[in-house]
């Protein structure tokens, strides 16, 4: 850039300052923010001195194998979750749940474990709080269930599902963006959410009782009546076999796209074999294209994963500047000192990403996970350990902030609802008990931490 290192962070400013804004006025839209992002590419090219050479960087960092890993998994993810859906998952959980003789307090809980089973299999905390929203609200309701009980409870789910959820793209970017120190290699995401599984495992068991002890105080001691199951499917929950897969493949340390490849062909053979749905439903060519699961899953994600590589060109900008590395010197000499600082500086810097752009956490994540894997090579710490800050802290703000996309998206949710009950965004500020317990548990980790045995390992 003309002659000043920190003009490099202009484009990449204007990124975020747009993402905060669209946030604030409730008007994100993924389209608008890629445009936002190639005007602030453009205006990156008049600032820089040398104009080839930009050019050369923002094309270098828009292919690179940190853009081309997280799109090319989101579309298989994107076309896995699709297939679930097309299978009447969530209405196989729906009848699971009317099935279940317990009261207000009870479902609570079942809602915010099958929310988080349903994030899990689906990889999406959108896609969860849009169909738990219009399916398991109403039947809390039904149930005498506190209203901001139930909608933290869903917001709840779909935090835990992204937070370790082999296949969201919370993990593929927190993995495929944690370089080894030869910078040859990135983090495998199986082993990533392995990494943190106990600590994701921890933080469910206490928000469990937490929805226990404050569901009792809150019950009204309705007890449970019957769920219309006139439209639900309880063959659907054979998907979560395919799922389980998934999950086991992953933590085995099978390559994330056969484990996924593995889980689409099961799924599609599981639900054709239950009539859940016909092959025709999966991909269908006609006289109007193609049509089906598969089409409609890559459709849905390309335009995150063309989001992905416009923000990683913009962080690129950075990188190849040395501005990163001003900065993190900056902080080297101002606060971080010892292995355990620098997951503090982590730690801190991910939750004011997660706080600015809480309009999408995936948006947030791409963002600040450059400066995550900087900060962590300097200071010897384990991609692992990196990813596991990144990907948990990353999905407490966002899904708990009343500015915040997840929150949105759930209030319209329960208002296609009709089941008569609307909440405010502050509603469930507090009720969303798993991003706040996450938060606190991975405190805790970074303070209780044994850094000495950390350093020793393989990074």
């Amino acid at each position: 850039m003309k002659n000043n290192t920190f003009l490099s962070l202009v484009p990449f400013g204007i990124f975020v300052v747009a993402a905060i804004g669209l946030s604030l006025v409730e008007a994100v839209d993924i389209n608008l923010l890629i445009g936002v992002g190639i005007i602030a590419i453009i205006i990156g090219a008049i600032l820089a001195e040398d104009k080839d050479e930009y050019w050369n960087v923002i094309f270098e960092f828009f292919g690179s194998k940190t853009a081309t890993t997280a799109t090319l998994l989101w579309l298989m993810v994107g076309v896995y979750g699709c297939i679930l859906k097309e299978g009447h998952i969530v209405e196989g959980l729906v009848w699971a749940a009317g099935k279940i003789n317990m009261g207000s307090t009870a479902f609570t809980v079942v809602v915010f474990l099958f929310s988080g089973l349903f994030a899990i299999s689906t990889g999406s905390g959108f896609g969860t709080i849009s169909a738990m929203s219009l399916t398991l609200f109403p039947a809390g309701i039904a149930l005498g269930a506190h209203p901001a009980l139930l909608g933290g409870a869903i917001l709840s789910g779909a935090s835990l599902g992204d937070s370790i959820a082999p296949v969201s793209d919370t993990a593929v970017i927190a993995a495929s963006t944690q370089e080894y120190e030869d910078a040859g290699k990135v983090a495998d995401v199986g082993g990533t959410v392995k990494d943190r599984l106990p600590f994701v495992l921890v933080a469910v068991f206490i928000t469990i009782l937490a929805f226990i002890i404050v569901g009792s105080i809150a019950d009204n001691t309705t007890t449970a009546t019957d769920i219309n199951t006139k439209d639900t499917y309880p063959q659907g929950l054979a998907l979560l076999i395919p799922t389980f897969v998934v999950i086991l493949l992953s933590l085995r340390h099978v390559n994330i796209f056969i484990s996924i490849f593995a889980g689409i062909i099961l799924a599609v053979v599981i639900g054709y074999i239950l009539d859940l749905f016909t092959l025709d439903d999966i991909v269908s060519i006609n006289n109007d294209g193609i049509s089906g699961s598969v089409a409609d899953g890559i459709s849905g994600m390309a335009s995150i994963c063309i989001l992905l590589m416009v923000v990683v060109s913009l962080s690129g900008v950075i990188i190849r500047s040395g501005c990163m590395e001003r900065i993190i010197e900056w902080m080297n000499v101002k606060f971080i000192h010892s292995a355990q600082s620098a997951e503090l500086a982590i730690f801190t810097l991910v939750s004011l990403a997660g706080i600015l752009i809480a309009a999408v956490n995936t948006i947030a994540n791409i963002c600040i996970a450059p400066f995550v894997n900087s900060i962590g090579r300097q200071h010897h710490l384990h991609p692992y350990r990196r990813a596991t800050l990144l990907a948990t802290i990353i999905c407490t703000f966002p899904f708990i902030l009343p500015y915040g996309g997840c929150v949105l998206l759930l209030r319209k949710g329960i208002e296609a609802s009709a089941c008569g009950v609307n909440i405010q965004a502050t509603d469930v500020f507090l009720t969303a008990f798993y991003p706040w317990v996450l938060f606190v548990v991975m405190f805790i980790m970074i303070k209780k931490q044994n850094y000495e045995r950390i350093n020793k390992t393989d990074i």
